[in-house]
């Protein structure tokens, strides 16, 4: 008859340890962003440039993530437009700035996976659009051209845009984190300004995206 043993051997994993699960955690995200901005710095300085990702984020918490990653090197950004004007007993107050397209942060760094991962370990971040290990990629002159269009005011909420929109058409987006993709109008618009909520069909499911007017055509 065999005995068996009820006796474990070796030391048991992290007990002891004060460092809890969310501050190893914490500490390894932070340690992939530091190594993937410095690579992504790097790269730029000696005439590369690494290509930018969309990061998806809570709504409302665009700013506030630009600047935490920004903080810890890594080169971000929100572009930015006038919102709606407000109409006040009868004074109209000028809108207020808001992001072209809600809640997302454009991100440049190295295509490592790694890196990408350690994104998501940032407050308030979600997810990185397409994945990890195949993001959906902008380069540079891109992300520049999107840029500088939002701060010439072509994306402003009050900006008249030749444009009559039902639901159910396609459409096709010209600029920005889903640029040269296809959506089908959700939301329509008839005044010929503001926003439109369109749904794209990314990786096998349709994904719902607030847009302004003005970064859409007929297809």
């Amino acid at each position: 008859m065999i005995m068996q043993r009820n006796v474990f051997e070796g030391a048991p994993i992290a007990v002891g340890s004060a460092e809890g699960f969310k501050e190893r955690m914490r500490r390894i995200t932070d340690s992939m962003l530091d190594e993937g901005a410095l690579l992504t710095v790097n790269y730029r300085i000696n005439g590369g440039y690494a290509p930018w990702f969309a990061l998806r984020v809570w709504t409302g918490r665009e700013k506030s993530v630009e600047k935490t990653l920004e903080a810890m090197g890594v080169r971000s950004l929100v572009p930015m437009r006038k919102g709606p004007y407000l109409r006040r007993r009868g004074r109209v107050i000028e809108g207020s700035m808001m992001p072209v397209i809600h809640g997302y942060v454009l991100v440049q760094m190295m295509a490592v996976p790694e890196y990408l991962a350690g994104l998501k370990g940032v407050e308030h971040a979600i997810d990185v659009l397409g994945g990890c290990e195949q993001p959906m990629r902008l380069t540079d002159a891109e992300v520049n051209r999107f840029n500088v269009l939002a701060c010439g005011g072509v994306y402003d909420w009050e900006r008249p845009v030749d444009l009559v929109l039902k639901a159910g058409e396609p459409v096709w987006v010209t600029e920005g984190h889903f640029r040269d993709q296809k959506g089908i109008v959700v939301t329509p618009n008839r005044n010929g300004r503001g926003d439109v909520v369109i749904a794209i069909m990314f990786m096998g499911r349709e994904v719902p995206v607030t847009v302004p007017l003005a970064l859409l055509r007929k297809l």
